[in-house]
């Protein structure tokens, strides 16, 4: 297990070199993450968002009303007209 010694860096071991391998890199000065953010970053955002409003509305406005009608419907069952109407309905049967 023993070691060699130093055989060098990354990139740099020492070993055959490699051939055929062709890498890329891109210089930080022209990557440009944060360009025009603001100014076109927020025009782009509402564009997109506005383009998926037809499949987002329908949904957040079930979840409301199924949302509200549960609401409604337990602050009746847990009023006194709930309990009487839930008294009368269980005597019919």
């Amino acid at each position: 297990m023993g070691g060699h010694g130093y055989s060098g860096w990354w990139g740099r071991m020492g070993g055959p070199k490699h051939r055929g391998i062709v890498t890329y890199q891109l210089s930080p000065y022209e990557m440009k993450t944060n360009a025009h953010l603001i100014s076109k970053g927020t025009h782009n955002f509402f564009r997109r968002t506005s383009s998926q409003l037809g499949y987002i509305l329908p949904g957040i406005f079930l979840f409301w009303a199924v949302t509200h009608f549960g609401k409604k419907r337990h602050e009746w069952l847990n009023s006194k007209a709930g309990h009487a109407a839930q008294h009368e309905h269980e005597h019919e049967n």
